[in-house]
């Protein structure tokens, strides 16, 4: 689950760097905590996401957790679910919950969790909140100046879509 994630991830624009490379997902998959039962949920939950059922989703995720509360992939794939349900405040938090339970040293697995707080506030055009988790994506990745640059853009691009809707 954590690789297809990670694809879907990857596949959505992130970029990064560790020290002298590119952030990629963990080789080593058990670098998060988690127990066959909550590694399933997640799975489903990601999959149920992908779908685009995000009420299976969460459901999924809520199992997920419950199986195992310090594995943060229920927590990222419940939140992706909030997030398109347009329930912003209940998807950062969860984002927030997952960059928590992420191993210190996974910068992938934070920037990935930062990157989708970051964006499920700028798809609700909270911009200034957008623009603060862009530049903590950026300060994560501060050895990676392609990183840095794309959170730029991000933000500028949610300022620039919010002025223009306010526009009559």
């Amino acid at each position: 689950m954590k690789l297809a994630l990670g694809t879907f991830i990857c596949a959505a624009g992130l970029a990064g760097a560790v020290q002298a490379g590119p952030v990629e997902p963990p080789h080593n998959i058990a670098v998060e905590s988690s127990t066959p039962q909550s590694s399933q949920a997640a799975t489903q939950a990601a999959t149920a996401e992908m779908k685009g059922d995000a009420q299976a989703a969460i459901k999924f995720a809520d199992a997920g957790i419950a199986a195992d509360a310090a594995d943060p992939w229920p927590y990222y794939n419940k939140a992706e679910a909030l997030a398109s349900l347009g329930q912003t405040d209940a998807a950062v938090a969860s984002f927030i919950l997952a960059e928590q339970r992420f191993n210190p040293a996974d910068r992938w697995g934070k920037s990935v969790a930062i990157f989708g707080r970051a964006h499920a506030l700028a798809q609700a055009k909270r911009c200034q909140e957008a623009r603060a988790a862009f530049v903590d994506y950026a300060t994560l990745l501060s050895d990676d100046p392609n990183a840095a640059n794309l959170a730029r853009r991000y933000a500028d691009d949610c300022d620039a879509a919010a002025r223009a809707t306010a526009q009559p």
